[in-house]
């Protein structure tokens, strides 16, 4: 997103979102995923909308600089029938910040937005990472109290590693990164500034999506109730990054596995309570994610089941 800055549907769910206004026929043909600002310039989303899956569009680059289109822009996809999201570049220097350009965010976004981004990718003079932690939490939380729309995390790769955000507060993770994939634990990988795409003339970011049904599930609200089979894995909670902390206390009985699919039991059962370190997360072929312990054994990475410390 330098200038301030989805795959595979379940199938159970593809009514769900007829429901919620999204055409599944747009995601079925179309591949793009771009994310666009008012440096893009005039956009003709008639030509765009038959090549972009999603959209994710400006909306500010601090509190202070609105996007000057993006209204238009999120009017042209809606009409287009392009899902799309929104962000907003922070710069924030104190807990208030957050919460103001929180507020300032959320009241300038469009009601057909079908989530947010907080794109922090900038170190600002004299904050700390573990300021920068706290600020990105603070936006998190008041958010929470505005919309029950999908929060995602946008990010470089290397100032992600940096900082070390808790990704655990996001429903998604967006990563930049364009020389290779990203190592970091990512749904989104923007690969590329200098995409080409029908209907923008210039340069615009190119994203991969690395995890269809986590993206997929952006679109859908925390309340969702589409379909019972969709919406008990839509509302399963993980942590997606290894906690600051790098430990993690058990809220029940959890059994350890030698294996990230669960195959094979270690012996090992966790009482309620007990700390254990944490040294990666791994996600098995399902989809369910996994902490790594330091003695290489795997417990769920369930919400329900541990907690970060």
């Amino acid at each position: 997103m330098r200038k301030g800055k989805l795959g595979r549907l379940i199938i159970a769910g593809i009514s769900g979102l007829i429901a919620l206004g999204i055409s599944t026929s747009a995601f079925a043909s179309a591949n793009k995923v771009i994310d666009v600002s008012q440096y893009q310039g005039n956009i003709n989303w008639s030509k765009t909308s038959k090549v972009t899956k999603m959209a994710i569009i400006r909306v500010q680059h601090g509190g202070g600089t609105i996007d000057t289109k993006r209204n238009v822009n999120a009017n042209g996809a809606a009409k287009y029938g392009v899902p799309f999201g929104q962000y907003a570049f922070a710069e924030f220097t104190s807990v208030a910040d957050a919460q103001t350009e929180a507020k300032q965010f959320y009241s300038r976004s469009n009601s057909k937005a079908k989530f947010f981004v907080l794109d922090d990718e900038k170190h600002m003079s004299g904050v700390s990472a573990a300021a920068e932690r706290k600020y990105a939490k603070a936006w998190v939380t008041q958010m929470r109290k505005l919309t029950n729309k999908k929060l995602i995390l946008y990010s470089g790769e290397w100032y992600a590693s940096t900082v070390k955000f808790d990704q655990s507060l996001f429903d998604g993770v967006w990563i930049a990164n364009y020389s290779a994939k990203p190592k970091l634990t990512a749904d989104l990988w923007q690969y590329s500034a200098t995409g080409r795409v029908s209907g923008i003339s210039g340069n615009v970011d190119l994203s991969k999506i690395l995890d269809s049904s986590a993206v997929s599930s952006w679109l859908l609200p925390h309340s969702s109730t589409i379909n019972s089979s969709v919406s008990a894995k839509k509302t399963t909670k993980y942590y997606h990054s290894v906690p600051t902390s790098k430990q993690v206390k058990t809220l029940k009985k959890v059994n350890g596995y030698k294996d990230v699919s669960f195959k094979t039991k270690s012996g090992s059962k966790y009482a309620k309570g007990t700390t254990l370190t944490v040294k990666a997360v791994k996600k098995s072929n399902g989809g369910a994610y996994r902490f790594k312990l330091s003695n290489n054994q795997y417990i769920s990475a369930k919400k329900t089941l541990v907690v970060t410390e």
